[in-house]
């Protein structure tokens, strides 16, 4: 805990990056491609992906217990708007959205998930599935991008000075874009180049995915226990207090 509270603790995001891939490569290496399927990926119902969901639920608890945000107004504001992503967060794990839309199997109607754009566009589907959809897409986009927008300029600016939060929420961007990256590079590999990973090297592929997908809410835990320290602090700490100001 004293590491988080002193002039280094940017690395901590870093850090738990490297113990976490080397631990998920280390897994790897000595498991069957059969036990990582089926410890890390059973369409949400695996170990790994049960911890990640219950991980993302003390994530919205631990927010309210452990304030991120200074003591003013917008404090509750910010607590639900990041409670809201944190279940937005849950949703896709579970595929709970999913559930919202029933295949109608008329003809022409998309196949798949419902939630990408050529469902909206495409007039085959029904009318109230396409509002359903559109709905939850201005949802993500008001409440995510809104956020990110908000807070872009002093996340950019932290990156560079170090900020241990900034940092944190960093390695949530990185770790998402590397997820999404093992998520859907043996589709492309397959459909658009002929290219089938081996067993072993798909095994690969799922721990990286799901296993970097639980780092995720450990660094949002990360990142909200130093912004505690840093911004509701009631004992000065020289360290962090160069970092109030961002």
């Amino acid at each position: 805990m004293c590491f988080l509270k002193n002039k280094h603790a940017w690395l901590a995001a870093p850090l738990l990056w490297l113990v976490g891939l080397t631990a998920l490569l280390a897994v790897w290496a000595c498991a069957t491609p059969q036990w990582i399927e089926l410890n890390f990926d059973q369409d949400g119902k695996s170990p790994v992906e049960i911890v990640t969901v219950a991980l993302l639920f003390f994530q919205i608890g631990f927010l309210w217990l452990v304030p991120p945000i200074k003591p003013l107004r917008k404090r509750f504001f910010w607590a639900v708007v990041f409670s809201i992503i944190s279940f937005i967060a849950i949703c896709r794990q579970m595929d709970w959205h999913k559930l919202l839309i029933t295949p109608s199997g008329l003809p022409g109607a998309t196949r798949g998930t419902p939630f990408k754009m050529r469902f909206l566009t495409n007039t085959a589907n029904p009318l109230s599935d396409r509002l359903v959809v559109l709905a939850c897409f201005v949802i993500v986009i008001v409440v995510c991008v809104g956020a990110l927008l908000y807070w872009l300029p002093r996340l950019l600016k932290g990156l560079f000075r170090l900020h241990p939060v900034c940092w944190s929420i960093g390695f949530i961007g990185g770790t998402t874009i590397l997820v999404q990256f093992f998520d859907r590079a043996p589709s492309i590999l397959r459909k658009d180049f002929g290219i089938h990973l081996t067993e072993s090297t798909g095994a690969l592929f799922t721990a990286l995915e799901e296993g970097q997908e639980l780092l995720l809410p450990l660094f949002a835990i990360l990142a909200i226990l130093q912004a505690h320290f840093i911004y509701n602090n009631d004992t000065p700490n020289p360290d962090l207090e160069l970092h109030r100001s961002i």
